[in-house]
């Protein structure tokens, strides 16, 4: 019954969207109306989800692959190679389909994700499956506000939403965009909950024999819906041809920390059991990339 709600969301709000929209320019590198392909790899500084990360940086070098349809709609594919102190892998492969469009000074955009995490990941979204996004903005010229919001499938599925304004500033003939934005979000948090459980305390050992100590916790208020952080940007895009190159600069200042409880268990078999307020800073992060469209 779960799954058959799950699908009818998905094709209820796909199908509402369609109507009396058209789709938005589909080159970038030229603004013509043209279907188009588009590779890319892109670098980010640290993987950070809703001011929430773990204590362990995580960066990611990400090739992708995309295919733009005049229509509006697209599809693509990337995979996150993760390179840090002690971890060398793939830590994550996506999938994504979606419609883009506008109308008048409308615009948003409709997507479904798939993800495949690897089993060591640490990211603290390794748990979800994917998601349904979904994005309406307005432009009035001198700023325009923006509302997003969807589902990330889980064992237990989450609901975020995120509202934000943001305004371009356009250089060089137009080439150069620069776009500071501000989004407040707020979501559940049972994919959280589900990284303490299964992946934030998990060490992965060999042929262990000697009794270590181990911990175990959990989030018992993970369903409960609240503003998770502030987020501040400032994207820089330049277009020379059909490259773009891009850099975006985050702020996040996470709020409302959480309650976990946390189980301790020494060699002795004696547990101890704490609640502990989880400890929570600004972060910030940067990502880097290019695009050639063809």
């Amino acid at each position: 019954m779960k799954k058959h709600y799950r699908w009818f969301l998905v094709c209820a709000t796909f199908f509402c969207m369609l109507p009396n929209v058209k789709a938005q320019d589909s080159t970038k590198s030229d603004g013509s109306d043209k279907s188009y392909f588009e590779v890319g790899l892109s670098y980010l500084s640290n993987n950070v989800y809703l001011g929430r990360n773990d204590s362990l940086k995580i960066p990611y070098l990400t090739p992708s692959f995309n295919y733009y349809n005049k229509s509006g709609f697209y599809a693509g594919t990337s995979l996150s190679y993760l390179n840090s102190t002690g971890n060398s892998r793939i830590d994550l492969v996506e999938i994504e389909a979606g419609y883009a469009f506008t109308k008048d000074k409308f615009s948003g955009i409709l997507s479904v994700e798939k993800d495949f995490y690897n089993s060591q990941s640490k990211n603290v979204k390794a748990e979800t499956k994917g998601s349904l996004n979904g994005t309406l903005a307005y432009d009035f010229g001198f700023i325009k506000p923006m509302l997003q919001g969807g589902i990330v499938f889980s064992a237990r599925d989450d609901y975020y939403v995120g509202f934000g304004v943001d305004h371009s500033f356009f250089f060089a003939d137009d080439n150069v965009e620069i776009n500071p934005s501000l989004v407040i979000n707020a979501s559940t948090q049972n994919y959280y909950n589900s990284y303490y459980i299964k992946r934030k305390f998990a060490t992965k050992r060999k042929n262990q024999t000697v009794a270590v100590t181990t911990t175990k916790a959990y989030l018992p208020n993970a369903s409960a819906f609240k503003i998770m952080d502030y987020e501040f940007s400032l994207p820089v895009d330049y277009s020379l041809g059909k490259f773009i190159f891009d850099v975006t600069p985050t702020e996040t200042l996470p709020v409302n920390p959480n309650v976990a409880v946390v189980t301790v268990t020494p060699p002795s078999g004696i547990s101890v059991t704490r609640t502990r307020t989880e400890k929570l800073s600004n972060t910030f992060f940067w990502s880097a990339g290019i695009t050639y469209s063809f």
